[in-house]
């Protein structure tokens, strides 16, 4: 299969994955609405996810990838025999102690769950970690295998099984008012998604030659740093929705579907810009144009800035009409429909502060400093732990809390790579801070429009079609980034 194919199918199938992860959501909110069942199942469903991004999740490809590419295929069958090993022993212990510990966990993750609802959780969150953890792992691990060969199609198609099996237990659950469903969806979904990559894995053959059993201490050294750094950005979110979870049943559920919503957008976008714009930032590095790369640098921070302002305004717009063709079903009423337009509306105005600190993050990978996020994103988790003290406990705190780690932890970070590169941006700092103003300002002057009546939904979703598309030409035919998507190759390196 061809490169173009390849990367057309990975990217339709990475889309597709995050559609279908939405879905499950959807589904959620329709059959148990805003509620503390609702709640219990967000938890458990997102545990094992939480947990192996938390404590594994960026050693895979920050350590993996980089060892196995251009290897040969037993060399990688043997790294990759070693790593999984390693999953599935420390994730098989995590599994086990997640059941000990389930009811303290849930406590943690959602303290406005209590009585019934608080059990459900514990318990179909400790039967589903079981075998949800090491199966995740160990997946993490054939994904990064493959991807090593450019095969990254496998992961996303993987993924859009794991959803489709969990949306099957879901409707189960429901139907069969019984939540052990939902814990046998999680088993079943991981151990699908791991057959189907360690099918796809297979193609390499086993090791040639003896090898050791274990990771190096060298590879084990630098996946402890890169969790170090990435693993805090999952406290974020953690963080947020326990807030959410504090002022009672649902409102976990309704920063829940915000977030998933309002960012799944931005960060698809970002994974296609991603392999247009770091391909070229490589290459002006390897190639040694120091200038070259801080230029290449520039454009990407300043494409995404552009495409987050644009996708934050039209996704305010359009937020009434996708909620209620998402969650307008079921047990989700007119109220709680509001509920969730609110908060989404908020967090899109995060959406500048957001694509910034992807981008800063990727650049400070194709650096090694590793070390400059734990700065950043540690101070960004003090930041989100000093406003949930500080605020009332009132709707907005999540969000506010959720904000107020993106601002300081992409401040800290924009700093340590000002320093690095010598290059402080200005005129891109300058469009983040008016664009995160401009939707700030944005958010509650669209809330005047009613949204309560279809025809409103409407006019504002027209509304939001059309900027979408005038600004998606303007991006397409003046931006740098969009240029190289619009030709649909990727150009050759030339020096600045």
């Amino acid at each position: 299969m061809s490169l173009a194919r390849v990367f057309s199918l990975s990217l339709l199938l990475l889309a597709a994955s995050r559609l279908l992860g939405v879905l499950r959501d959807a589904v959620v909110a329709t059959q148990f609405g805003l509620s503390g069942h609702a709640d219990a199942a967000l938890v458990a469903l997102s545990y094992p996810d939480f947990t192996i991004s938390l404590l594994w999740g960026a050693a895979v490809p920050a350590v993996m990838v980089p060892r196995m590419a251009g290897r040969a295929p037993d060399e990688i069958a043997a790294e990759a025999a070693r790593w999984s090993r390693l999953a599935l022993l420390v994730f098989a212990l995590a599994g086990l102690a997640s059941w000990l510990a389930r009811v303290p966990l849930v406590h943690l993750l959602a303290p406005g769950l209590h009585g019934a609802d608080a059990g459900l959780a514990a318990r179909v969150l400790g039967l589903g970690a079981l075998l949800a953890l090491p199966a995740g792992a160990v997946t993490m691990v054939a994904a990064a295998a493959l991807q090593s060969q450019g095969r990254v199609q496998w992961q996303y198609g993987g993924n859009a099984v794991f959803n489709l099996v969990l949306i099957l237990g879901l409707l189960l659950a429901a139907r069969l008012h019984g939540f052990a469903w939902i814990a046998a969806g999680i088993a079943l979904a991981s151990l699908a998604r791991l057959g189907l990559l360690r099918r796809a894995l297979a193609g390499l053959g086993a090791p040639r030659r003896p090898a050791a059993r274990w990771p190096d201490s060298d590879g084990l050294r630098a996946a402890v740093l890169a969790l170090s750094a990435s693993g805090l950005t999952v406290l974020y979110t953690l963080g947020a929705r326990a807030l959410a979870s504090d002022n009672g049943p649902g409102q976990l559920g309704v920063f829940h579907y915000a977030q998933r919503v309002g960012e799944l957008p931005l960060h698809t976008v970002f994974a296609v810009a991603a392999a247009l714009a770091l391909a070229r930032l490589s290459a002006a590095e390897a190639a040694g144009d120091r200038a070259g790369a801080r230029e290449r640098g520039r454009q990407w921070m300043r494409s995404m800035l552009r495409v987050a302002l644009l996708l934050g305004a039209c996704g305010m717009l359009a937020a009434p009409l996708g909620v209620r063709l998402l969650f307008g079903w079921g047990r989700m009423d007119a109220a709680a429909q509001l509920e969730l337009v609110r908060t989404m509306r908020w967090i899109l105005a995060l959406m500048p502060l957001q694509a910034a600190q992807l981008v800063l993050a990727a650049r400070l990978n194709s650096h090694r400093r590793l070390l400059d996020q734990v700065l950043g994103y540690g101070g960004g988790l003090l930041a989100l732990a000093l406003a949930g003290v500080l605020l009332a406990p009132d709707w907005w705190r999540a969000p506010a809390a959720y904000g107020a780690a993106y601002a300081v932890a992409t401040a800290l970070l924009w700093w340590r790579l000002a320093r690095h590169d010598g290059d402080a941006e200005t005129a891109n700092g300058l469009l983040l801070a008016l664009g995160t103003l401009g939707l700030g300002l944005l958010a509650p002057l669209v809330a005047m429009w009613p949204a309560g009546a279809l025809p409103a939904m409407l006019g504002q979703a027209a509304l939001a079609l059309l900027l979408l598309a005038l600004g998606g030409l303007a991006l397409l035919r003046h931006d740098p980034i969009g240029a190289l998507l619009r030709r649909r190759k990727p150009a050759r390196y030339t020096p600045s």
